[in-house]
């Protein structure tokens, strides 16, 4: 790179709502030190989210210094704190330096709480290892809103048997979506009932979501069950619904008739008469 002054960071109108804020108070070097310095260059921070809801940050910073950034440097949030995350430093890996005047985008998540919040901030600068802040600050203000709960379901792969012989297991799958505003999880109380057949084919009333899985809106689950035919022959109906934490059901429901056949007596009991 020629000599000069460093680049500077690209101004954004009111529209994106940045805030480019300029470091804290200098503390002049050692004679002769280098001193590290960064430019906020282009950052994609979110400016509205839903509570609960995921953005994908990815804030590009030009090193407007003298000194290389290595993995003792990182994008750290403002104050050592941030709402929308609890991983407040976002590292450079180990083996990438990022020399004067290169830039570096630093990509992490970040998710809103469960509260509205009508002007929550998020801001990011650089920091080194040994905590010296340096360079501006990317920062903005996120609305965060809550839309009314709303539980709903949608029914979207269905693998239910419709014949079966006495006594036979069946591995069932059900995939639903989050058709709602609510997140489901096995905390939140969040279960696909069985609400016809269940004590029928020896399974529990309810399948539960794994611990530590979470169903936000829009999010995809496959729910699996082992069934078991009846031992007595006959026609039976399984219906499964998604339900609420209070046993309240939501959505629709699918059903699927069965057919239970068993073999003759004598064939079972390996061709005699009993």
């Amino acid at each position: 790179m020629s000599g000069g002054a460093p680049p500077r960071a690209r101004r954004f109108g009111l529209t994106a709502a940045i805030l480019l804020a300029a470091g804290t108070a200098f503390v002049p070097p050692a004679a002769g030190q280098a001193t590290p310095d960064a430019s906020v260059a282009e950052p994609r921070l979110p400016e509205r989210l839903r509570c609960g809801q995921t953005f994908e940050a990815a804030v590009t910073m030009l090193n407007s210094g003298a000194v290389p950034w290595t993995s003792a440097h990182a994008l750290g949030a403002v104050g050592g704190e941030d709402a929308f995350t609890e991983a407040v430093r976002v590292a450079i890996p180990a083996g990438i330096e990022v020399a004067p005047g290169d830039r570096y985008t630093f990509r992490f998540p970040l998710t809103a709480p469960d509260i509205a919040l009508p002007q929550a901030r998020t801001a990011w600068r650089m920091v080194s290892v040994d905590g010296i802040w340096f360079g501006e600050t990317a920062a903005q203000v996120v609305e965060v809103e809550c839309p009314p709960s709303i539980d709903d379901a949608e029914m979207l792969e269905v693998d239910l048997p419709s014949r079966l012989a006495c006594a036979q297991r069946y591995p069932a799958r059900i995939t639903v979506r989050n058709a709602g505003t609510t997140r489901w999880s096995s905390v939140d109380g969040y279960t696909l009932e069985a609400i016809a057949g269940g004590e029928d084919f020896r399974v529990r009333g309810a399948v539960s979501l794994p611990e530590g899985v979470t169903v936000r809106p829009g999010a995809v689950h496959t729910f699996t069950a082992t069934l078991i035919a009846p031992d007595t022959a006959g026609d039976y109906r399984l219906e499964w619904q998604m339900a609420h934490p209070e046993g309240s059901v939501f959505g629709p429901s699918v059903e699927q008739p069965v057919k239970v056949v068993c073999a003759p007596k004598a064939e079972r009991n390996g061709g005699t008469s009993p």
